[in-house]
């Protein structure tokens, strides 16, 4: 859905209307997940996608039909169903669409909730069409009594310290998987926008001390990159302390053997120690900065998926 906002708003400013898709239930095996969204404008322009190209001929035609009067429908497609190969499915699931006009109202106050991170749930309905509620507890897409509820949460947290060469690559994947990526060292001439152009925040600090007050959650990657033990402990000791989902460090095989004994003589125990991914990144033979921060990404969404 976030993809699909500053077009619903675009198109909003130049008075055209528009039918959107919601991908609201998945069974087995789906392209994409619930809250995926497509757009139509009765111009005929599409923004988004639903299944990553495998049924949007036919929602296209449904849109089409709901910006010509026709009312909003819940629509399925899967692969026990005749038209499954026709509409181009056959990856062995079934997905439930919902396709309804837009209602202005609702995009124009759903785009400044997500520009400033506010936390706030669209729900949509066949029957009631969309509103935008407060956020609540809920954190994953639902579909309950024929409403949908998708939670639109402020971006994740990503924290990299050590302003080094990797960390600029890492900041664009970081922004690119969707994260806010602050950019920390206590370094103040290497944290500079001119060497980091596309994190969202850089920070001068300390590690730990920035830790210590940064918001950290369970969707939180904090990835050390300074590889200097001095840096390297309070910074772990502090992101263990934390609840982030993901912590990675870089350095050699040596290196890492060695940042543990220290964390070990700091009173960190082994079920801790296990939480840090280090060397930070699957092992894909990277060597470039760009190559680093691919194979950091991967494990960051490996961690996130629940992949061993």
């Amino acid at each position: 859905m976030r993809d699909i906002l500053e077009t619903l708003a675009a198109w909003d400013a130049e008075g055209l209307r528009a039918a959107w898709a919601i991908v609201v239930e998945t069974e087995r095996s789906t392209p994409r997940e619930p809250g995926a969204a497509l757009a139509v404008n009765e111009r005929g322009d599409v923004a988004g996608s639903v299944t990553g190209g495998c049924v949007e001929p036919a929602v296209f035609e449904e849109a089409r039909a709901v910006l010509a009067g026709e009312p909003a429908r819940l629509v399925e497609y899967g692969i026990e169903d005749e038209t499954a190969f026709e509409v181009g499915l056959p990856c062995g699931g079934t997905v439930r669409i919902l396709i309804g006009p837009v209602d202005p109202d609702v995009v124009r106050e759903l785009s400044p909730a997500i520009a400033e991170e506010r936390a706030v749930e669209l729900e949509v309905s066949v029957s009631e069409g969309a509103r935008v509620v407060p956020a609540g507890k809920r954190t994953e897409p639902e579909l309950t009594d024929g409403v949908f509820h998708l939670p639109l949460l402020p971006r994740p947290r990503m924290y990299v310290f050590g302003a080094v060469g990797h960390a600029a690559a890492l900041a664009r994947v970081g922004r690119l998987l969707g994260y806010h990526v602050t950019v920390s060292d206590a370094r103040a001439r290497f944290v500079t926008r001119e060497r980091i152009p596309e994190a969202d925040e850089l920070v001068v600090g300390w590690p730990d001390e920035v830790l210590r007050e940064a918001p950290v959650d369970g969707r939180t990657a904090i990835c050390v990159l300074t590889h200097d033990r001095k840096l390297d402990v309070p910074a772990l000791k502090a992101a263990l302390a934390s609840p982030a989902g993901y912590i990675g460090a870089m350095g050699s095989r040596r290196t890492t053997e060695a940042r543990a004994a220290a964390l070990r003589e700091e009173g960190v125990g082994d079920e801790d120690l296990a939480r840090i991914r280090a060397p930070i990144g699957l092992d894909i033979g990277s060597r470039t900065p760009a190559e680093v921060a691919v194979a950091v990404a991967a494990e960051i969404v490996s961690v996130r998926r629940g992949r061993a």
